[in-house]
């Protein structure tokens, strides 16, 4: 069954005209889809005609995920969310609440291909991307939860974004509609392992959302170490792109670095983050790596301020991420469908 935020508003009407219905249900339709109750059922669309609920119910469905269980972290009130899909597949989504902002963190892939060494999602590989309905929704979960629309969206949950643009762009640009939630597009960050074809890509656009790279090394030998060949770009070319990117949409790049014990928290490799830096005009988010099945872990509290430290007095913007949601499994590099609930193809 299609999707509701899935088919155009051309297509509604279309539909609607089919059965006979006046033009102005669509705008209704929406109106209870994007606010201000967020509603994910037709029983909810109270001023609709029972006729049309039931007709609509038969043929699209309002929301494309089936909450199957829902974690709240009782240390600082994160909740993740694992969602079944119409197939089957699983996802997580994750709600950070802050006293000065509410994040959404959603996922564009079940599973990922790029399958990073220190986190969960790309465990078992790639089984398919997301529909612009199923990242639709996610935010519109958050939003249930809140009340209200959420203040940002960061798209770094499971999957790798730029390897599922065309979804994710209609998506955000539905998103960003004053006919939906119109959210900022300042609000909403992409982050990338660095899938060159991708980024140039996403510059071209024009869009000004936020580019963070996951970056996590500062040679292509220690990336290596990190990221699998196959979706592993030389770090030049990366650069280049991220370069691109800027000149085309005057946005700052945020450097993701998630410090991992022993292997990027030298001094000699936090020189060469600084320069990497200095050269893309970007800021750095040093990442505590968090626990999972890997043998990363982090390098402990003192030293993560001390790579902190050492970058602002190099004259780098940096920020050092505090982990929300750890007791839940929803920090960065923790995400993941489980695995028994997997459909499709794996590697």
């Amino acid at each position: 069954m299609r999707s509701l935020k899935d088919i155009s508003n051309e297509e509604l009407l279309n539909l609607l005209k089919s059965w006979n219905q006046p033009a102005f249900r669509a705008k209704q339709i929406r109106a209870w889809l994007y606010g201000p109750r967020f509603a994910a059922s037709y029983d909810e669309m109270a001023n609709l005609p029972a006729s049309l609920r039931e007709k609509l119910a038969g043929g699209v469905a309002p929301f494309a995920l089936n909450v199957v269980q829902t974690f709240t972290d009782p240390q600082d009130g994160t909740i993740k969310w694992l969602s079944e899909l119409q197939d089957g597949n699983t996802i997580e989504t994750v709600l950070i609440r802050v006293p000065q902002r509410t994040t959404v963190c959603v996922s564009t892939q079940v599973g990922c291909a790029v399958r990073c060494v220190f986190c969960a999602s790309g465990r078992y590989g790639l089984v398919r991307d997301l529909t612009k309905a199923e990242i639709i929704d996610q935010v519109m979960l958050a939003c249930r939860e809140l009340g209200k629309r959420v203040d940002n969206v960061v798209v770094m949950g499971m999957g790798e974004p730029l390897m599922n643009l065309d979804s994710l762009v209609a998506a955000l640009d539905e998103l960003g509609s004053p006919e939906t939630i119109d959210l900022g597009n300042r609000h909403v960050t992409i982050s990338t392992s660095g899938i060159v074809p991708g980024i140039r890509r996403l510059a071209e656009l024009r869009r000004p959302w936020n580019l963070a790279l996951s970056l996590h090394a500062v040679t292509d030998e220690e990336r290596a170490r990190i990221i699998p060949t196959e979706h592993r770009y030389p770090l030049e070319e990366i650069f280049e792109a991220c370069e691109y990117h800027r000149t085309l949409t005057n946005r700052m790049l945020t450097l993701e670095y998630a410090l991992i014990d022993g292997r990027n928290d030298n001094h000699a490799t936090l020189e060469r983050l600084a320069s990497i830096a200095h050269r893309l005009r970007a800021k750095v988010n040093l990442i505590p790596c968090n626990p999972n099945a890997s043998n990363c872990k982090s390098p402990g509290v003192r030293r993560c301020r001390e790579a902190l430290a050492f970058l602002e007095q190099s004259g780098i913007q940096a920020s050092l991420r505090i982990s929300h949601g750890q007791n839940i499994l929803a920090a960065c590099g923790q995400l993941r469908q489980k695995r028994s609930e997997v459909r499709g193809p794996r590697p």
